[in-house]
């Protein structure tokens, strides 16, 4: 065994090491100076020097097109084995071109991403389809935003209120023909109520409120404020309307508030039907539910109000008034009824007036005076929709006017 050892490595081991060292360098000449194919999938394209008032079509804000080609390369193999897609890009110059061109890939069009990787050294051919250019003017638009209800609940304790502004103008740039089917077709934005937080809510609620404001405005931050552009492969772009400063999603913190105040009752009689109903023939029968002052009847249980704002209630409470409608369908044995407002014309322009008045904005965000007005007057119209009254043990309160003979018979609940 030692015999066998020595005469495989030790006998003549000068002349073995220099076949050994011949035979790594053949290896390794042989190996540099193959060549081989290999098709690289997805090569992103860059269009450049296009000029200023062109675009292409499918063209990314990176300047690359979304569309993008197989590249088949040939050359060195131990250079092709290890380029990836991402390693190189197709660069189509669109210098001088004023129309939509086909053109062709050859070298000279891949350049290599690769610090320090020269593929015209090691490439000897590339085979890849031609593309075509579609040129286009590019045309700039102002396209609506329509900020849509929010989807999720809000934290608990809130309440959502609205979102303003609903519309904003997005300036975008781009192709003719896709602006203006972007133009028809319009953007929409919408926010997800699940990334907001109980406690980020109540900082802002005692942050912004004073003893009589149960509102809170939540401004949305800058992350928010992007929508996507379709023909830019939905890449989100920054809303640049200026009026997206003022973009805020409101809610009311929740609870029921005291009336306070006496609620008239009155009859209104259809012309329709007033042959048959009608003061004369019908009068509302004084129960326990209902009380006169001063010959006016009124309500005569105290309630509450939900779905409002302190501010809306104290400024339209004594203008509240419970009208019943005579006119019973042969379907319904009650008649319908509803909460009224009465003047609310000059309600709402004191409600706009005594809420200006409250600084409850951070003077960043503070809205110009026209656009508030706008907004609160929008705030007032809602609460005034969507008011609900309810009964001390926080029941919504149900009324069932019913007709029996020559009165109208108040009672409480279905």
């Amino acid at each position: 065994m030692k015999e066998l050892f020595l005469r495989l490595f030790v006998s003549n081991w000068q002349r073995k090491l220099v076949a050994i060292l011949a035979a790594v360098i053949i290896w390794f000449l042989v190996y540099q100076s193959m060549t081989i194919s290999r098709t690289l999938p997805d090569v992103p394209v860059r269009i450049t020097n296009l000029a200023i008032d062109k675009t292409v079509e499918g063209l990314l804000p990176n300047g690359q097109l979304k569309k993008r080609v197989p590249i088949t390369v040939t050359g060195r193999k131990s250079i092709i084995e290890e380029i990836r897609p991402g390693d190189v890009e197709v660069v189509i110059n669109g210098e001088g071109r004023k129309e939509s061109w086909i053109a062709s890939i050859d070298k000279k069009n891949l350049i290599s991403l690769v610090p320090n990787l020269n593929l015209q050294k090691y490439l000897t051919d590339i085979s890849a389809p031609d593309i075509y250019i579609k040129l286009s003017p590019i045309m700039t638009e102002e396209i609506s935003v329509t900020i849509r209800k929010p989807v999720g609940e809000p934290p608990r304790g809130y309440q959502f209120l609205d979102i303003w502004p609903k519309i904003l103008m997005q300036t975008v740039s781009g192709p003719k023909e896709q602006v203006e089917a972007l133009k028809k077709r319009g953007i929409e934005l919408t926010f997800n109520l699940q990334d907001l937080s109980k406690e980020e809510l109540d900082r802002l609620h005692q942050a912004q409120g004073t003893n009589e404001s149960d509102e809170v405005s939540y401004f949305v931050p800058n992350t928010w404020k992007e929508v996507p552009i379709p023909f830019r492969d939905n890449a989100l772009e920054a809303l640049n309307d200026p009026r997206s400063k003022f973009l805020r999603i409101d809610f009311l913190h929740t609870e029921l508030l005291p009336l306070s105040a006496e609620l008239s009752i009155a009859i209104f009689f259809p012309l329709q039907t007033s042959k048959t109903l009608n003061p004369e023939t019908l009068s509302l029968s004084m129960t326990d539910l209902i009380a006169k002052k001063n010959g006016i009847p009124i309500l005569a249980i105290p309630l509450l109000v939900k779905d409002v704002s302190r501010l809306f209630l104290d400024v339209v409470k004594n203008n509240l008034q419970i009208v019943i409608i005579a006119s019973q369908k042969s379907s319904k044995k009650s008649l319908n009824w509803t909460l009224e407002i009465i003047g609310q014309e000059e309600l709402e322009d004191e409600y706009v007036k005594r809420a200006q008045q409250e600084k409850v904005e951070r003077p960043e965000d503070a809205m110009l005076p026209k656009l508030r007005e706008e907004y609160l007057r929008y705030r007032f119209r809602t609460y005034a929709l969507q008011m609900r009254l309810y009964t001390q043990d926080e029941q919504k309160f149900l009324l069932t006017p019913q007709i029996q003979g020559k009165y109208i018979i108040l009672n409480q609940g279905l």
